[in-house]
């Protein structure tokens, strides 16, 4: 008896194994993953720095996204707020007006990596 649910066990094995569906075209088949990854950046932006006395002219460095990995459509804004004075060291009160060119800077946008804005501080006398 039990040689004979053996044998009618293996049958079943067999025949179940033979109705596999198979595709009509063969082996085409296609597959959709779908992915999400954490958005990452880092930006570069220049320390305090001084102004030598009498230059007219100097240069602040540069604003630039080192690494991006952003989400599709997005994009990172780099913004500056001043009230565009310098100040004395010795005497804050004395002031002197400066703006930030590189077409008179207040913010700019990147997209990938490596994209760059380099800064220089015109006086104004």
């Amino acid at each position: 008896m039990r040689e004979l649910l053996s044998i009618l066990c293996a049958v079943t094995l067999i025949a179940a194994v033979s109705a596999l569906p198979v595709s009509a075209d063969g082996d085409n088949r296609s597959m959709t993953v779908s992915t999400e990854i954490a958005p990452t950046f880092l930006v570069s932006v220049p320390a305090d720095l001084n102004v030598p006395y009498s230059q007219e002219k100097t240069d602040l460095g540069t604003i630039r996204l080192d690494t991006a990995q952003l989400e599709l459509h997005k994009c990172v804004k780099v913004s500056m707020i001043s009230d565009n004075l310098l100040k004395n060291q010795a005497d804050p009160s004395v002031t002197l007006a400066y703006t930030i060119t590189e077409k008179t800077f207040d913010s700019a946008v990147y997209l990938t990596a490596g994209e760059k804005t380099d800064l220089t501080s015109d006086c104004v006398y």
